[in-house]
């Protein structure tokens, strides 16, 4: 019998764990850098990579959410 393994990439994934919308300019960040960006967010130029002061540079209304540390 063999085993089969799915993997599925999301990377937005911390995003709606934050309970934000994809709809909604949103972030989250560890340690000051984006690590995860909305839909919304991305339209706006924003992108993982970023400091948290180039983000909201970029997007002034971006709601910004600490990533959990559990």
């Amino acid at each position: 019998m063999s085993t089969r393994t799915l993997v599925v990439c999301y990377p937005e994934w911390q995003v709606v764990a934050a309970g934000c919308s994809m709809n909604e300019p949103a972030v989250v960040v560890a340690a000051n850098q984006v690590v995860a960006v909305s839909t919304a967010a991305r339209a706006e130029g924003v992108e993982s990579g970023l400091r948290r002061r180039e983000a909201q540079g970029r997007c002034p209304d971006l709601k910004v959410v600490a990533a959990d540390a559990c």
